[in-house]
C-alpha cells in the first residue's frame, strides 16, 4: 500500500473513532506507522490532508465510472449505468469507510463541501447528456446517493435491496434499448 493511502486510511479510522476535532497529525502518523516528518512530506497541514481525503474519494469514484464506461457499449443510459455500477462497487469493497469520515469533516471544514459541489456538478452534467429521460436519470442517481449515504451512516439494512433495485433499473433501461 502506498504511503499516501496508509495516511488517508489512518485519518479515516481516527476521524470515525475519535471525531475530527480530536485527530492530530501525530495520531495519524502513528496509526499509519510512519514518522510525523514522513506525513508532513505528503501533507503539510491537517486541512490539506482532509482536502486530499475528499479529493481522493471523488477521484477514485470517477476512475471507477470511467472504467465501467470503457467496458460497455455507448448509448442511452451508459453514464447512469456506469455511475450505478461504480456506486455498488464502492460499497461492496468498503470504500464508504473513508467516505464516512468525509461527512464528519464537513461540520468542521465547510469549505471542503465545495469539492463535492464541483464533483456533483460534473456528474449531473454527464447525467443530463446521457440520453435518459429526467425521471429515469433522477431515480438512478437518487438511489445511488441514498445507498451511499446509508452505507456511510451505518444503516446497511437496506443495502442489498438498494443494490438489487439499481440492477433492476439498469435491466429495464437495457430492455428498452434492446440490449
Amino acid at each position: 500500500m502506498k504511503t499516501q493511502d496508509k495516511i488517508l486510511d489512518a485519518a479515516s479510522v481516527l476521524i470515525l473513532e475519535e471525531g475530527v476535532s480530536n485527530v492530530t497529525l501525530e495520531k495519524i502518523a502513528k496509526l499509519a506507522e510512519i514518522s510525523k516528518g514522513g506525513l508532513l512530506y505528503h501533507y503539510r497541514t491537517k486541512e490539506a490532508l482532509f482536502q486530499e481525503l475528499n479529493t481522493a474519494a471523488i477521484r477514485e469514484f470517477e476512475e471507477a465510472i470511467s472504467r465501467y464506461l470503457s467496458e460497455q457499449p455507448n448509448g442511452r443510459g451508459a453514464y447512469a449505468r456506469a455511475y450505478a455500477l461504480a456506486t455498488i462497487e464502492d460499497i461492496q469493497k468498503g470504500g464508504t469507510h473513508r467516505s464516512s469520515a468525509l461527512i464528519s469533516i464537513f461540520s468542521d471544514h465547510p469549505e471542503i463541501m465545495g469539492i463535492w459541489k464541483e464533483g456533483y456538478a460534473r456528474w449531473q452534467q454527464q447525467f443530463d447528456q446521457d440520453g435518459l429521460d429526467w425521471e429515469e436519470a433522477a431515480t438512478i442517481r437518487y438511489v445511488c446517493d441514498g445507498l451511499w449515504f446509508n452505507e456511510m451512516a451505518g444503516t446497511t439494512s437496506t443495502s442489498a435491496f438498494a443494490a438489487d433495485l439499481l440492477h433492476k433499473l439498469l435491466e429495464r433501461i437495457d430492455k428498452e434499448e434492446g440490449v
